[in-house]
């Protein structure tokens, strides 16, 4: 039977032996990784910001709860908290950066396209790198390599303002594939709110007006940016991180279906076993036993 114990979460610090002054960030090839990280293959999570740059291999890295087939060119990115695991059906080159929160904050440039808690909080899952760009991102990670291992004088504002570099190309990366999603103006603003509110707030918040609210405009007007923006209603976002929020719960960890349905600010089980189902079709408790039993 599969332990239902919560993921183990990491630290820079601990998910690999690493040299005493080692904490806030660290560089690794993926070969250089698995040696003594059998972690890898089961469910865990970090407290840090994760990129990791395939070169070539064969298998497939599971992100809360949705699997990404590993491709050469292909840059994962893994934020603060999020499960995940990988299926290795093969050797995997590539390099792997970890950096915390504070190590990218390191250096405040004043721009808001790449604070943390703006450009970093809506990078996508992964994006894939044209042939042509490629050597340029493995250029950039041999001058973060570089820095790393030199730790000379200023080594580490040159590997912060490098992995800023990192994010506004994986950004414009995916603004490319999706001409839309690359709009400033004040509509696409006020949709970048909402799903901060979201992922902050969808534990006391659960409608559409309550976010409405929070952002002095109407719910008929969000949902209608929301929807142009994103291709579904604000209320299906909303719920969308809610049952997220669940499926981490019920699958990995211990908590009955009532401590869960309390952690995520319902007041009433049965009212929360028929918000899940109506979503995933099943009831949290069977939910959970087809995540044990597969």
């Amino acid at each position: 039977m599969k332990n239902t114990s919560p993921p183990r979460k990491y630290s820079i610090k601990n998910i690999k032996k690493t040299p005493q002054h080692v904490v806030d960030f660290n560089f690794y090839s993926f070969e250089q990784f698995l040696k003594d990280a059998e972690h890898l293959t089961n469910s865990h999570r970090h407290d840090f910001y994760t990129f990791v740059l395939t070169v070539d291999g064969v298998g497939s890295h599971i992100i809360d709860f949705e699997e990404y087939e590993i491709k050469p060119r292909r840059l994962f990115f893994i934020n603060y908290d999020q499960i995940h695991s990988w299926k290795l059906d093969g050797p995997i080159h590539g390099k792997i950066i970890l950096f915390s929160k504070s190590f990218y904050n390191l250096i405040y440039t004043g721009n808001s396209d790449i604070r943390s808690d703006t450009a970093l909080e809506n990078l996508p899952t992964y994006v894939d790198i044209e042939e042509e760009d490629f050597s340029s991102w493995l250029s950039v990670c041999g001058h973060i390599e570089h820095e790393f291992k030199k730790s000379e004088k200023f080594s580490e504002e040159v590997t912060c303002l490098l992995l800023k570099t990192c994010v506004l190309k994986m950004e414009r990366i995916a603004e490319n594939s999706n001409p839309a999603s690359s709009r400033t103006d004040h509509k696409s603003m006020l949709v970048d709110a909402f799903k901060k509110l979201v992922n902050v707030n969808f534990r006391e918040l659960k409608t559409t007006s309550d976010y409405a609210h929070e952002l002095s405009i109407t719910a008929n007007y969000l949902n209608a940016l929301v929807k142009e923006s994103l291709g579904k209603p604000a209320g299906t976002v909303i719920r969308n991180r809610v049952i997220l929020e669940a499926k981490r719960l019920l699958s990995h960890s211990d908590l009955s279906v009532r401590q869960i349905s309390l952690e995520l600010g319902f007041t009433d089980n049965s009212h929360f076993g028929k918000y899940f189902k109506k979503s995933t079709g099943l009831t949290p408790d069977t939910y959970r036993k087809n995540s044990i039993n597969n």
